[in-house]
């Protein structure tokens, strides 16, 4: 049990010690040395970013110096796969190639590569899709033919797409006017890039058309801190400063709907993977829950107690929480905090603390490989670190209700023929309310 302090604790009912421990793998990625050619002025500005391809077979992290390493991933081990003798260094002029001899042979190797953004490197995400249309009288700068996309967002609002098997620049996207803090391409594969800027604006760039950009939108927030994509395409989640929480209706002419219930600015969104809910993190030391049809705050998960009231948790505090991610299968949630923590969260215990931690400090980014075994979190150090996934095998009646809430929003589950009870299960209010 807790004992009692009049210092605010990161836990309710129990201290962290007696907190099941995520485990940590024995591979790290650290800022790169560089070849002397190579080297800027800048120094590593953290990990602020990193992401998996949506097929798992590679890793893409920013090291430094306005420098992204993609790294390939082993779907069989679950690890990087680090080979210090094979290394591409790219930029958009100069393709410099290091490779050991005696490894050319290994064909089945996919080679690490450094991509020379230039600027300091904000966002990164992977896309995946071809390119639409074989008219022969139209003339396009980029085809894709099921191929593998990088796209990487940069301090100066420039926006760089790569392709990962080759490692060359593409396209260069200007709109922006001030840093990319998010990038993600649209899951349905139609090579639609969404990113969210500090200018405070939301863009779309259809890839298909040599990444034209189509539509704009702002909401009344100074800065954008992060956009998603629904699972289904159909609508998008942006967050930011001034308490924002809006939700974009796609089919109903891009209409916003604001979600009220944070008290401080908001860093961080995810969807659960069967688009009913919507996950978002604030530096008031709460996630939220939302049920993302009838905007209804399902539960909290509180990071500090006791909780601060209204008036002070939009304040500074040392519980902000930095980032947030859904488990593939939906059941888990990962977030980072300020006090040093890396927390998962079962959401289908009733429990108000998390079910495993570990200690991780000056963390700024975490998420979820998309088989939902590993966990990465990236630090101010400019370190990645790899936990294991606690092994956790998923209830029926959940996966039973992700199936369900595919097909049927909340507001229509009223009128099944079902018991009471499963209809309320189905609307996720089985949740166990804190805070």
């Amino acid at each position: 049990m807790r004992t009692t302090s009049s210092r605010p604790s990161g836990f309710q009912c129990i201290d962290s010690d007696d907190i099941k421990r995520l485990k940590q793998t024995d591979v790290q990625l650290h800022p790169l040395t560089l070849p002397i050619t190579h080297r800027t002025t800048r120094s590593p500005s953290g990990a602020k970013t990193c992401a998996w391809s949506p097929d798992n077979t590679y890793f893409a992290w920013p090291c430094g110096g306005g420098k992204v390493e993609l790294v390939p991933w082993d779907n069989r081990e679950n690890k990087i796969v680090l080979n210090e003798d094979i290394l591409l260094y790219e930029d958009a002029e100069n393709v410099t190639l290091h490779l050991d001899r005696n490894l050319q042979q290994q064909n089945e190797q996919r080679p690490t590569r450094i991509l020379d953004g230039v600027e300091v490197v904000w966002s990164v995400a992977f896309g995946s899709g071809s390119t639409k249309g074989d008219n022969t009288l139209t003339w396009k700068h980029l085809k894709v033919d099921e191929g593998l996309l990088l796209a990487t967002g940069h301090q100066n609002g420039n926006i760089k797409v790569w392709d990962c098997n080759t490692g060359k620049l593409l396209l260069m996207l200007k709109d922006h006017k001030d840093i990319v803090k998010s990038l993600n391409f649209a899951p349905d594969g139609s090579l639609i890039l969404l990113s969210g800027s500090r200018d405070g604006t939301i863009k779309f760039w259809d890839l298909n058309d040599d990444g034209n950009m189509y539509k704009s939108l702002r909401g009344n927030t100074k800065w954008v801190y992060d956009t998603k994509w629904s699972p289904k395409c159909d609508m998008i989640a942006s967050v930011g400063s001034g308490k924002t929480v809006i939700l974009w209706d796609l089919l109903n002419n891009y209409s916003p709907s604001h979600l009220h219930g944070h008290y401080h600015d908001v860093i961080g969104c995810c969807f659960s993977p069967d688009g009913a809910l919507l996950a978002t993190a604030s530096f008031d030391t709460r996630v939220i829950l939302w049920d993302v049809y009838t905007g209804q705050s399902l539960q909290e998960l509180c990071h500090m107690y006791p909780p601060p009231r209204p008036i002070f948790a939009a304040g500074a505090n040392e519980f902000y929480i930095r980032g947030i991610s859904f488990h593939p299968h939906g059941q888990m949630v990962l977030t980072i905090n300020d006090d040093g923590y890396v927390r998962c969260w079962d959401l289908e215990e009733d429990e108000n603390d998390p079910s495993y931690v570990v200690e991780q400090a000056n963390a700024l980014y975490c998420t979820f490989s998309p088989k939902g075994q590993r966990i990465s979190v990236g630090d101010k150090d400019g370190t990645i670190r790899f936990y294991q996934t606690p092994p956790k095998v998923a209830r029926l009646q959940h996966l039973c209700r992700m199936v369900v809430r595919n097909h049927v929003k909340s507001t229509k589950i009223d009128f099944l023929r079902l018991p009471c009870r499963i209809k309320e299960y189905l609307k996720y209010h089985n949740f166990t309310k804190t805070g």
